[in-house]
C-alpha cells in the first residue's frame, strides 16, 4: 500500500468496526470489492474505498453518535451534518488529513480524506430488465450531479478576474443555494418511495455509470459471505460473482495498462496536515 491507501484502509479498519458493533449490514461495493476479490486488498492503482449499505442501516450509521467511532477526527459527513457538502449520500472523513479535489476547493466543507458510503434503495418490487431502468438512475445521478455546479463559485483573481466574475453569475443565477436546499431533499423522499425490504432490485443513484448503479437483492441478501482485505476481515455481496460479471464483464483480467490509473486528481494533499490548518497555510 502506498500513503494514500494507508489513510484510506485505515478509514474502512474505523467503518467495520463501527458496523460490527452496531450489528449494521454493509458490503464493499464497485472496485472496493473487485480489489477484495482479484487482489485481496487495493487494486494497486486504486486511490478510493466505496461500500454500501442497506437503507435502513445507513440511516442508522449517518445519525450514530460521536461516541461510536474511536477518534474524534472521524467525521460522518452528509448535506445534514456539514451544509456546504453536496452530495446525497455519505462519506467518512479524516479531519487530520487534506485532499482537496480541484472542482471543489472553493467550497468550505470537510476537506479529508474519505470513505463513500452508498445507501442501496429499491426501485422495483417485482423484477424488470435491468436495462429497463437505467434510465431512472441516469435522471436521479443527473439532479444530484448538477449541485456540483455550486462548486463554480470562486475567488476573484486578478489574473483571471473576468473568467472568474463570469463562473461566479453562472454558479449564482442558476444553483444559488447550497446542498441543504430543497433539490436533495426532493430527490432523498424519492429515493425513500419503497423500503429495500419490499424491493427485489435495488440500486444506488449515485454512480456516474448507470449500469453499475443496478444490483438484485439476490446478489446482496443471504447468507454472509466474508472476504480479506489487505488482512481485514470484510463483508462481500452474496452472489458477488454475478455482481462483479454484470458490471466488469470477465473482472479477474485486469485493464490495458494505459487504463491502471487513479481515478481521483488532488493538487492539494497531506496525510499528516489537517485540512482546516492546510487550506490556512496555502491561502486557499
Amino acid at each position: 500500500m502506498n500513503e494514500l491507501q494507508q489513510k484510506l484502509f485505515e478509514l474502512l479498519k474505523e467503518f467495520v468496526r463501527v458496523c460490527e458493533e452496531n450489528n449494521l449490514t454493509y458490503w464493499l461495493l464497485g472496485g472496493t470489492l473487485l480489489g477484495a476479490v482479484r487482489h485481496k486488498g487495493f487494486i494497486p492503482w486504486d486511490d478510493d474505498v466505496d461500500v454500501a449499505m442497506p437503507r435502513e442501516d445507513y440511516e442508522k450509521f449517518i445519525n450514530l453518535k460521536q461516541e461510536a467511532f474511536s477518534d474524534k477526527k472521524f467525521f460522518v459527513q452528509t448535506f445534514k451534518s456539514d451544509p456546504h457538502y453536496m452530495w446525497n449520500y455519505a462519506k467518512l472523513r479524516d479531519s487530520s488529513t487534506t485532499y482537496i479535489e480541484p472542482a471543489f476547493r472553493n467550497i468550505r466543507m470537510n476537506h479529508g480524506l474519505w470513505l463513500d458510503i452508498f445507501p442501496l434503495d429499491g426501485i422495483s418490487k417485482e423484477p424488470q430488465d435491468p436495462k429497463k431502468l437505467v434510465h431512472q438512475i441516469g435522471w436521479r445521478w443527473h439532479n444530484n450531479y448538477m449541485m456540483r455546479m455550486y462548486a463554480k463559485r470562486r475567488k476573484i483573481r486578478k489574473e483571471r478576474w473576468f473568467k472568474d466574475i463570469l463562473l461566479n453569475i453562472y454558479a449564482y443565477m442558476f444553483f444559488w443555494t447550497n446542498v441543504g436546499h430543497w433539490r436533495n431533499k426532493y430527490e432523498e423522499k424519492r429515493y425513500l418511495k419503497y423500503k429495500t425490504s419490499e424491493c427485489k432490485q435495488w440500486v444506488f443513484y449515485h454512480s456516474s455509470s448507470r449500469q453499475r448503479g443496478i444490483t438484485l437483492r439476490e446478489w446482496r441478501e443471504g447468507e454472509a459471505v466474508y472476504g480479506v482485505f489487505e488482512g481485514l476481515k470484510v463483508r462481500l455481496p452474496h452472489n458477488y460473482d454475478a455482481y462483479l460479471s454484470w458490471i466488469y464483464g470477465d473482472y479477474m483480467t485486469p485493464p490495458p495498462e494505459n487504463k491502471r490509473v487513479p481515478l481521483h486528481l488532488a493538487k492539494h494533499y497531506s496525510a499528516t496536515i489537517g485540512y482546516e490548518e492546510y487550506i490556512k497555510s496555502h491561502n486557499l
